[in-house]
């Protein structure tokens, strides 16, 4: 009998001593979680990967669960297991947000999720054009894309783009805007069936501030807002009329200065284009003799408006 309770006695010993390394082995002795938020995961559909770190079994659930499914990879040889979460879009007017934990044993670990809207994504809130001259900008998504619009006065190319792929697109309108004020169209900026409105406005094509005056000049020469400017207490102009073409000159007798330009019509129409030659050593900056390509913006009583591709504006007599 007292061999029995001895025996007894060991057995119990040895069961509570499996029990506690039972116990034990419930808790892990590796949990981690990476990465420890998401907060700012783009608006497109795409995966993130969390890694798990856990010796034993763990469990994981999403708070929501709506817009967010998850793919569990086997546990590789360092106790590893990635969890692959798969986003769907954010076509909403909002961030949305979701909580991923992850259990094993006594020990949670909440991941913060945080998913932004695809018009975040598109950084170009506006395009702004200036008479008929084309303006690049580059596209870059992590989707395919499109672009349309049916203003019939916008052009724009290319209107695709792939996935990840910096793309320069070029916008122009194919026409000038004498009206008195901008005028916009939408540019829509297609993703699938998800979709962007950018405005695109083409400013009025009519001189504006120092160059809207009439006063016979050479505006925003240097492209950074420096003109001559005619006198009539110091400088003299002419008007020679050939055949096929006039020519304008401004001449500062005082200081023997001058230019010349020559190729403009007869006659004025807005829009229309025409190449002219300056000959002058009025500006040191400027060449003594050089070719532009340039377009009637107005022609009002003895003056004309003049633009080229460089912003630089002329006007002269007619």
């Amino acid at each position: 009998m007292k061999r029995f309770l001895v025996l007894l006695a060991l057995a119990l010993v040895a069961f509570a001593a499996c029990k506690k390394a039972d116990e034990k082995a419930k808790e892990p002795s590796v949990f981690k979680v990476t990465p420890k938020s998401a907060d700012s995961e783009n608006g497109f559909a795409h995966s993130l990967t969390v890694k798990v770190t856990c010796d034993i079994a763990f469990e994981y659930a999403l708070e929501d669960g709506s817009w967010i499914t998850i793919n569990a990879r086997d546990k590789d040889s360092r106790n590893v297991t990635a969890l692959e979460l798969q986003m769907s879009v954010n076509d909403g007017p909002s961030d949305r947000k979701d909580v991923l934990t992850v259990s094993s044993g006594s020990k949670k670990i909440s991941v913060n999720i945080t998913q932004k809207t695809v018009a975040s994504g598109v950084t170009v809130d506006e395009i702004r054009l200036k008479h008929i001259f084309p303006k690049a900008v580059s596209f870059q998504f992590p989707a395919n894309w499109t672009l349309s619009s049916d203003a019939p006065w916008l052009e724009f190319s290319p209107a695709t783009g792939s996935m990840n792929s910096i793309t320069p697109v070029s916008f122009k309108a194919n026409e000038f805007n004498f009206t008195g004020e901008s005028r916009s169209a939408d540019l829509v900026l297609s993703f699938g069936e998800t979709s962007v409105t950018i405005p695109v406005v083409q400013e009025s094509s009519l001189p504006e501030g120092d160059f809207a005056q009439k006063l016979y000049g050479l505006y925003n020469y240097d492209g950074a807002g420096a003109s001559v400017t005619y006198s009539p207490v110091a400088h003299q102009t002419n008007l020679v009329r050939r055949a096929d073409e006039s020519v304008f000159r401004l001449v500062d007798p005082a200081e023997a200065k001058m230019y010349e330009i020559s190729g403009l019509p007869l006659s004025y129409t807005p829009a229309d284009s025409l190449h002219i030659t300056i000959y002058q050593n009025w500006i040191s900056s400027m060449a003594f003799r050089s070719e532009k390509d340039v377009w009637v913006l107005k022609a009002e009583d003895s003056f004309a408006w003049l633009i080229d591709a460089e912003d630089h504006g002329y006007i002269v007599k007619k």
